[in-house]
């Protein structure tokens, strides 16, 4: 196997755009070995920290994911996956677990990716 060949992939791997859904199903895959601690309120955690580090990437990449489980679009790199530190990785299997079922009313979310955007227009 070339180094050229192998360069190619990595970049090719790195760049390869996944649906919302395709993007939730490799987070998942990648936090089965975590332990999760419980998370009450999972939208108010994921608002909580979106606001206290709006310029962080794992704030920016939180906000698309909710943005992405309330309006069911959106796309996102696999090399994302790796921005996430374990207890923001856990968070969001949460966020992800609580969506599916369906524990918030719609109107919640809604205001939870307002809340999310306005934090990060702050920043810019």
């Amino acid at each position: 196997m070339s180094e050229q060949g192998t360069v190619a992939r990595t970049a090719a791997a790195a760049t390869e755009l996944l649906s919302a859904v395709r993007f939730q199903e490799e987070l998942r895959r990648v936090a089965r070995s975590l332990a999760r601690v419980p998370i009450g309120d999972p939208l108010a955690a994921a608002v909580r920290k979106i606001t206290q580090n709006p310029a962080f990437t794992q704030s920016r990449l939180l906000a698309r994911i909710l943005t992405a489980l309330t309006y069911q679009m959106g796309e996102f790199r696999r090399a994302e996956i790796s921005a996430f530190d374990s207890d923001t990785l856990a968070m969001v299997i949460t966020l992800m677990d609580a969506h599916a079922a369906g524990t918030s009313p719609r109107e919640e979310w809604t205001s939870a990716v307002d809340a999310a955007k306005a934090a990060l227009l702050g920043v810019q």
